[in-house]
């Protein structure tokens, strides 16, 4: 009875299946010289071998930086993943962010590419970069995860608290 119950939610998934997305995603179109450039790439609902564009003609400040979400509620699949890379342009210009692939075990997905302009800055302004190498980021500790189940759900909760030094 298991097997044909697991067999019957298999079937269903499958004809529940979504189609797979793949975006790509910048926090700006234009730049003035010597800020980051945040280029972002999300898959939704797949996974595959993920292909980065060449990148020539920036600065990789810091990445690929990755992350996934999973989730499973009331039938309904959700996947999503990102790879998101910061950039700095050597000098002003147009410049370009070239196409990424996705290859899955059917098909091969593309984004498309992105021209960025990049202006000169002699005042210097900074354009509210999501990523500054000169803050220093706060660590977390992990404190605990709860999990409990209610009739329909699994529910699982991760707690986290900011880290304090000790005063001696």
């Amino acid at each position: 009875m298991k097997k044909v119950c697991c067999i019957i939610l298999g079937l269903l998934n499958i004809l529940h299946a979504q189609e797979i997305e793949f975006n790509v995603s910048v926090n700006n179109d234009t730049l003035l010289l010597g800020n980051y450039l945040e280029v972002k790439f999300e898959i939704k609902n797949g996974n595959g071998t993920f292909q980065a564009p060449d990148f020539s003609g920036w600065s990789i400040v810091s990445g690929p930086n990755t992350a996934s979400s999973y989730s499973y509620m009331n039938g309904q699949v959700n996947q999503s993943s990102s790879y998101t890379y910061y950039l700095e342009a050597p000098s002003d210009g147009i410049f370009e962010i070239g196409v990424a692939k996705l290859k899955t075990e059917d098909i091969e997905l593309k984004t498309p590419s992105l021209k960025i302009v990049v202006y000169q800055n002699p005042e210097g302004v900074r354009q509210h970069p999501k990523f500054k190498s000169d803050e220093r980021i706060n660590p977390v500790s992990y404190t605990h995860l709860r999990a409990h189940e209610t009739v329909l759900d699994l529910v699982c909760r991760l707690l986290l608290e900011k880290k304090t030094k000790k005063k001696t």
